[in-house]
């Protein structure tokens, strides 16, 4: 009789534990993908200041959950980012705010009046991407709440997350499928969790003619425009979340995909960053946005540490840097990187960062969008970023002189007129020699400018210490002088000016620039005014003033084969700037057909060919049929290497005749050349006797 009870028992038992075990199986991996979603919505959160910034913001709240000084008319992001501020003090029970009845009935009241509005923007953005996100970040952190939201207020605002989702639009795409993660979660729904799997992971692939991850490694958006830390940026912040919600579950980014978003981070956005701050050419439009140059990357690169472990170092080196709390060369490494498919060029040091943006007939400029970078007509002409700290430019852009904008040849217009783009949403660029040459640690790039009634040859020469800056050709028909801006930055500290050698310089904040022909340079350095709203009618009207170190070429009025040349020495004293040796870089041409320079310590000897032509000296011949870039390594040795490519990306072989001092023979090469995706791309070339 004993026996048989204790067998009827188990038996009872054995259902309620099939029932438990199926519920606990239904959360899954919902629960697990939640609560590394609100966690990591709290990272980093200041319980004092939140609790402040609340109680602030609750002056101005209404009994309805409206607040009085937002128009909701075309709402951005204040009233979903108040109410989800709300949320997180009353889920943490290290802020003083937790459990707060009040704060409580003011998120519902809040969530309720946001629900009955609707509000909607004008620009789509907002509406499909921005309010769906906070409403399921907001649920998501109330889900921990004490006391839950009302069941019909969640499931109608679960409701109102609800959008198409538009597949194959790169960052877009990774945006959308990121409230999908949100909503799946909330409702436990796995239809909803696989199509946000799919496409959160959808972008982070490499497909030629696509937007995207490039095959250089930069980053098209809106069609052929280069990037990499607007677009960019959102890309890679989705794709690096979106693993680390979904890590060791049947979802786990594969290790295909994961290559290629380490490889995006590592070498290419990454390096973009100066200390912690972004270099502005890579920031497309949202330059013109108040503190757009702010890399806030830290809390990216310890998560994908995570899934990267062999690269800790540098991932560690880069969290450090970019928060502050190592300085701006803590663990940089040089490298150059000529992007083929982007017209960008990042030279990298340990002591300065130098970048180029061009655009060619292959892609688009700089776009104005949403009136947005309104002034920016300028920054595809070969706009120069100059770093040694990382904030020289930083928040500057409300009182910057656009058409003087740092690297480009420009006319100098009267007012903002000039330099206002009548277009939005992409304009093509007008050239299509374009491009670089690179070994990975040095290169040189180059563009011919034609734009806006301006023409020049413009090419960049990139070494160690320094950066040679050469323009010829240089004409214009129109009325305005024409000129070629150096640099456009803070005024910090002194700037002095000298001569060494009879040759002229200035140095301003650690950075020299050498002057080895002389010209017409001016300086400036004063303060000057300008608004956001200038700039980006999306900002405010509030007149801003900064003092600004400026400093140009003056050509005149319609000049006829002007030229220019300049040295850029970063990191540099007073001291070290009175003893240059001016002779250890020799310019050999810079003519409107050939720019060549030759670095006699390096050993290296950079051409850029506009036309077929030679450069031929007394114990140097290189001569090419077609226009080329070209970079020489070990010069003077019995093993030359040829480095070459072709900007206009229209050739695929280039026949070279060289002569060098240490080779025996005249040589004739017959240099075949990347095609198809990789055409502008570098090929290399041994030179033996």
């Amino acid at each position: 009789m004993i026996s048989l009870q204790l067998k009827l028992k188990s038996y009872l038992l054995f259902p309620v534990f099939l029932v438990s075990f199926s519920v606990a199986a239904q959360d899954e991996p919902f629960h697990t993908i939640q609560s590394r979603i609100s966690s990591d919505l709290q990272a980093g959160i200041n319980d004092d200041i939140l609790a402040g910034k609340i109680t602030k913001d609750m002056v101005n709240l209404k009994p309805d959950g409206s607040w009085s000084n937002i128009d909701y008319a075309n709402v951005q992001y204040d009233p979903l980012r108040k109410i989800k501020e709300m949320a997180t003090a009353y889920i943490r029970p290290s802020n003083k705010l937790y459990g707060n009845a009040t704060i409580y009935h003011s998120i519902v009241n809040a969530l309720q009046d946001w629900l009955d509005k609707n509000p909607k923007n004008k620009n789509w953005w907002y509406n499909d991407i921005f309010y769906p996100q906070a409403i399921g970040q907001t649920l998501i952190l109330m889900r921990n709440g004490k006391t839950s939201l009302p069941d019909d207020l969640e499931n109608a605002l679960i409701q109102r997350m609800v959008r198409k989702l538009r597949a194959g639009d790169g960052a877009n795409t990774s945006d959308e499928a990121l409230h999908y993660l949100y909503r799946a979660c909330l409702t436990k729904n796995k239809s909803t969790l696989d199509s946000a799997a799919k496409y959160l992971f959808e972008p982070i692939a490499v497909e030629d003619g696509k937007e995207g991850v490039q095959v250089d490694g930069s980053y098209y958006q809106h069609g052929k425009q280069q990037a990499i830390a607007s677009y960019g940026r959102v890309f890679a912040g989705n794709s690096v979340n979106a693993a680390f919600y979904l890590r060791d579950t049947e979802y786990a980014l594969p290790k295909a995909q994961l290559a290629i978003l380490v490889n995006y981070l590592k070498n290419t956005f990454l390096k973009t960053i100066r200390g912690s701050f972004y270099d502005f050419n890579v920031r497309g439009r949202g330059i013109s946005r108040k503190d757009s140059l702010n890399a806030l990357v830290s809390e990216m690169v310890s998560k994908i540490k995570m899934f990267d472990p062999e690269n800790s170092a540098y991932w560690d080196a880069s969290g450090l840097r970019t928060s502050n709390q190592k300085t701006a060369r803590y663990g940089v490494e040089p490298s150059h990187t000529a992007f083929w498919k982007s017209g960008y060029t990042l030279h990298v040091r340990p002591a300065y960062t130098f970048s180029i943006q061009a655009a060619s007939a292959r892609t688009l400029r700089t776009e104005r969008g949403n009136n947005e970078n309104i002034l920016g007509k300028f920054l595809s002409d070969g706009a120069t970023n100059i770093q040694r700290s990382g904030s020289e430019y930083a928040n500057l852009m409300p009182v910057w002189e656009w058409d003087k904008i740092p690297g480009t040849t420009s006319r100098d217009y009267s007012t903002d007129q000039g330099a206002t783009i009548q277009k939005e949403w992409g304009i093509p660029g007008t050239t299509t020699f374009v491009g670089g040459v690179s070994d990975g640690i040095y290169g040189a790039s180059t563009y011919d400018l034609n734009n806006d009634s301006v023409q020049a040859k413009k090419a960049w020469f990139f070494f160690d210490r320094e950066v040679v800056c050469l323009g010829a050709g240089i004409s214009s028909e129109a009325k305005e002088t024409v000129t070629t801006t150096i640099n456009q930055t803070w005024l910090r500290g002194n700037v002095i000016s000298g001569s060494t050698q009879n040759k002229s310089w200035t140095l301003h904040d650690s950075i020299g620039y050498f002057f080895p022909n002389g010209g017409n340079v001016k300086i400036k350095q004063q303060i000057q005014k300008g608004n956001w709203y200038r700039i980006n009618q999306l900002q405010n009207k509030d007149e801003i003033k900064h003092e600004v170190f400026k400093i140009w070429f003056n050509h005149g009025a319609q000049p006829q084969n002007a030229s220019y040349a300049y040295v850029v020495i970063p990191s540099i004293s007073e001291t070290e700037m009175k003893k240059y040796n001016a002779n250890g870089i020799e310019i050999l041409k810079n003519t409107e057909d050939l720019q060549a320079v030759k670095h006699i310590e390096l050993d290296i000897l950079q051409l850029v060919f506009h036309k077929a032509g030679a450069l031929n000296t007394n114990d140097l011949l290189v001569k090419v049929d077609r226009p080329c870039i070209i970079y020489i390594k070990d010069l003077n040795t019995a093993k030359p290497i040829l480095h070459i490519a072709d900007p206009a990306q229209e050739n695929s072989s280039i026949r070279v005749q060289l002569k060098m001092p240490k080779l025996k023979t005249e040589k004739t090469l017959i240099c075949d050349l990347p095609v198809g995706a990789l055409a502008g791309s570098t090929a290399i070339f041994s030179i033996t006797n």
